[in-house]
């Protein structure tokens, strides 16, 4: 696999919440990348494979920049998971000095954005969603969902919650994990919310935790399934949009603190101010390099 771009570099592959990442080292931003050479290396039969190629690139002052483009070439959009996954490279390859407790500050078009560092776990802060109306939230629901593989007293229907944001989910809960493991991701909603993705939840109840500034505070569990056009995905802004829906549906005595899993993925969520902030692991897998013109035909 010849990139003439990327010979020479030792490359670097990643994983953060339901994506992976190849990293390119040109804190410069030096490197002209084209969507051919994106493709190329992505493709996972062909290249190495990953969902997107990202780098980092010094911005001055202490501040990085991400630039990250999806597997098919074009910019990726909606990088909150991409900049915990930055921030853990930066840390991981010695660039920045990030203890426990700490933030590093990336800057874009659309202003500054810290990733904090929590363990081994890193969090960002997201713009929250919120549910199609408030008379949606006194009823519970906006919308009335027949869950195909979904039985019980009242059969495959349910009501499901509207949450807006630039592509909606509509949130439906269940009563136990036997009939979240059973829904198939496909079903018909009334009134149909087009292009809106399909959440299934389960609470599994409130515990406590002694929190970072020692004040024992509850938190709400739960798991949850997501589907896109009935098929499965791991996706956090599944998780995101559960989360809001039971902090809807809770009112008053919401936690403002959820711990979420669904297909792999283990977060925290908080309601943090004007924002949602979302705690979860970022890891290193490889490092290696491409063979280029001294490799062709072994």
């Amino acid at each position: 696999m010849i990139i003439p771009v990327l010979e020479g570099l030792t490359l670097t592959k990643g994983h953060v919440g339901s994506s992976d990442a190849i990293i390119v080292p040109d804190l410069t931003a030096s490197r002209t990348i084209t969507p051919t050479d994106i493709h190329t290396i992505c493709d996972r039969v062909r290249g190495i494979g990953a969902d997107c190629l990202m780098r980092v690139v010094i911005a001055g002052d202490g501040a990085w920049r991400l630039d990250a483009w999806d597997s098919d070439g074009a910019p990726a959009t909606g990088n909150s998971s991409l900049l915990r996954l930055a921030a853990h490279y930066l840390r991981v390859s010695g660039l920045v000095d990030l203890a426990d407790g700490e933030s590093v500050v990336f800057v874009s078009e659309d202003g500054e954005q810290y990733v904090s560092r929590t363990g081994l776990r890193y969090s960002t802060v997201i713009p929250p969603a919120t549910p199609l109306s408030k008379e949606a939230v006194e009823r519970g629901f906006d919308v009335a969902v027949m869950l195909d593989g979904v039985s019980g007293a009242r059969g495959g229907m349910r009501g499901g919650l509207t949450i807006m944001s630039q592509n909606p989910s509509v949130v439906v809960a269940v009563e136990h994990e036997d009939e979240l493991n059973s829904a198939t991701g496909k079903g018909k909603a009334d009134p149909e919310i087009p292009g809106a993705d399909l959440v299934l939840v389960v609470p599994l109840g409130d515990t406590t935790i002694i929190d970072f500034d020692g004040v024992e505070r509850p938190v709400t569990q739960f798991r949850a399934r997501t589907f896109m056009d009935g098929r499965e995905v791991a996706s956090e802004k599944g998780l995101r949009d559960a989360a809001i829906a039971l902090h809807a549906w809770a009112g008053d005595t919401a936690s403002g603190i959820y711990y979420a899993r669904s297909f792999g993925l283990d977060m925290e969520i908080r309601f943090a101010g004007d924002g949602i902030e979302m705690t979860g692991p970022a890891e290193i897998v490889a490092e290696f390099n491409l063979a280029g013109i001294v490799g062709e035909g072994r």
